[in-house]
């Protein structure tokens, strides 16, 4: 499978909310059994899944970005991009689908976003994840992210913080 059967698409309505739902589905069941694992945690699949569709405008244009990676017209992955405030967006639900995993697509889909920031006018990016995401941390800090303290919009409990990586990147 080459990398050049990849191609990454810019989401800029609904059109697609069904498979983004579904594939959303996948990312935080996937997370949800990683989290309660390490932290006991259980999530509110659901809800959480409910609350980016009923507000997906925010991942869309003009201040969003949502790319979506298809390899041989087989939905591969995606991530998220929002603002938290003037000039700072937002990297999430960057997810990529296990039979597609180590082939380059979770970078590309990053450098899509990244490129997309830059285009809508953010001065930084930011994105969170817990610190046992070591392969993930490692793509990050390739990409050019550094380690900061959390931000105000994070959306983990305070008492997880601690466990949690934060990170920038200065466009």
């Amino acid at each position: 499978m080459g990398i050049y059967m990849l191609q990454i698409k810019r989401i800029a309505d609904r059109a697609r909310e069904q498979e983004i739902q579904a594939l959303e589905s996948e990312y935080f069941t996937w997370v949800n059994e990683q989290l309660h694992a390490e932290f006991q945690i259980v999530l509110d699949i659901d809800r959480l899944i409910a609350g980016d569709i009923t507000n997906l405008e925010r991942y869309l244009p003009p201040t969003g970005g949502l790319f979506l990676a298809e390899k041989e017209s087989a939905l591969a992955g995606m991530i998220f991009l929002t603002q938290l405030r003037p000039a700072v967006g937002q990297i999430r639900r960057m997810y990529v689908r296990d039979g597609f995993r180590r082939l380059g697509i979770a970078r590309t889909l990053f450098e899509a976003a990244i490129r997309e920031a830059r285009k809508i006018g953010y001065a930084q990016l930011l994105l969170e994840s817990p610190r046992s995401w070591v392969g993930a941390h490692a793509l990050y800090h390739e990409l050019g992210f550094e380690a900061v303290e959390t931000y105000p919009e994070s959306e983990v409990p305070e008492p997880l913080r601690k466990y949690w990586v934060f990170m920038r990147l200065a466009l």
